[in-house]
This record gives C-alpha cells, sequence and structure tokens, in this order.
C-alpha cells in the first residue's frame, strides 16, 4: 500500500488491511499465550481461586462470541435454558476459567465451516461441573487428537490452511485445568465434528488453594 502498487485500488487496500488487522491479532494472541505459559512454568502465574459461577462465565463467554460466530454464518447456542442451567460453584480463578471457555469456543467456531453448529452444555452433580463445547467441524483423526494439547502444533490439511492460529491456546487451556485439580477431555471423529468437555471439582469438594 506505502509504495503504490494498488494503484489507489480501494477494494485491495481493504483487503490487505483486513490481512494485515487478522496477522496483526493472532500475533497478540501468541504473544499473550507465551507468556502465560511460561509464568505457569515459572510459577508466576497468579492463580486466584474463589467460589466462582462458572454458569455465569460460560452464558457471558457465548454472549462474547455470538457476533463472531454470525459473521461466519454458524449457529452459537446453549443447550440448556438460562432457568435450568446447575448453578453450584467451582473454586476457580474467574479470569482464568473465562479464558478457559473463550479458547474452547473460539477454536470450535474456527474450525467449523460456513453454516455449522457450536453448542455449550454445562452440567453440575455437586461433586463435579462439566462445560461441554460441541461442534460439527472438520474434526481430528486418533493420531491428530494425541497431539493437539503439544505446544505449537496445528492440524493441517485443505481447511486449517487458512485458519489463523498459534497452537498454543489448547495447550494453554489443559495447564489452566490442570492448575484448577480439573481434567480436559476431547472426542472427535474426522469430518463429524469435536466434544471438548472441562471437568471441575465443585467448590465444596475441592481442595483448598494453597498460598
Amino acid at each position: 500500500m506505502l509504495d503504490g502498487t494498488n494503484e489507489g485500488d480501494a477494494g485491495r487496500d481493504r483487503e490487505m488491511i483486513t490481512r494485515a488487522v487478522t496477522r496483526a491479532g493472532a500475533l497478540r494472541s501468541m504473544i499473550a499465550d507465551l507468556l502465560n505459559l511460561t509464568a505457569i512454568d515459572t510459577g508466576h502465574f497468579p492463580l486466584k481461586r474463589v467460589r466462582t459461577s462458572l454458569c455465569d462465565i460460560v452464558k457471558e463467554a457465548v454472549e462474547c462470541f455470538r457476533d463472531k460466530a454470525a459473521e461466519r454464518g454458524i449457529s452459537l447456542c446453549l443447550d440448556d435454558g438460562d432457568e435450568t442451567m446447575p448453578s453450584e460453584p467451582v473454586l476457580g480463578d474467574p479470569v482464568a476459567l473465562r479464558s478457559i471457555v473463550q479458547n474452547l469456543i473460539d477454536n470450535a467456531i474456527k474450525y467449523t465451516p460456513k453454516g455449522g453448529h457450536v453448542s455449550l452444555r454445562l452440567e453440575n452433580n455437586g461433586v463435579y461441573a462439566r462445560v461441554a463445547v460441541k461442534d460439527d467441524g472438520i474434526g481430528m483423526s486418533a493420531c491428530e487428537k494425541e497431539r493437539i494439547f503439544d505446544e505449537f502444533y496445528r492440524v493441517k490439511n485443505e481447511f486449517t490452511a487458512s485458519v489463523p492460529g498459534t497452537g498454543l491456546g489448547l495447550s494453554l487451556v489443559r495447564r489452566l485445568v490442570e492448575m484448577h485439580d480439573g481434567r480436559l477431555e476431547v472426542e472427535s471423529q474426522p469430518g463429524h465434528g469435536s466434544v471438548f468437555s472441562v471437568v471441575l471439582p465443585c467448590a465444596s469438594c475441592a481442595a483448598s488453594p494453597k498460598d
């Protein structure tokens, strides 16, 4: 654009600006993820566990990504109605929990083609709370599932070639879940979508956080 090779083509200029913004956003995300992973590795991640409504975090995350999903022609919804969603709190860091849920929704949207569906379900039996993020996107093979939590690993195929990403998001999610004494599960088949589930102990059953 600066050297004038676009010859005043406004459409071409807009396309290049959009690409630059997308790449800048990906770079910003990578830096943030790297800083968080380094902080976790060195024991300097400021995790503050308090009684937190996972229900509220899930609802907020869904609202946060509604516009992005709509722009891509993807349906984003909660399986449970507002009145029936379980509300037993978990013992967790609200910022970290928000990052976990938002990362999973963002991934589901990115890897689901136009016209697809992404749904969230929250379950709670008084001992454990489970958040499941389900999509009907491209899915993964058994070999790919084994590596998706490795740092910088990304599934490579014709569809993912155009999807921006750093390969750090799921690694960070797993580490944050483990710091909450929880577990991260994944079910997926090529062409049949994926389900990522975060299982966390409820506040009444969680171990007390260390000082």
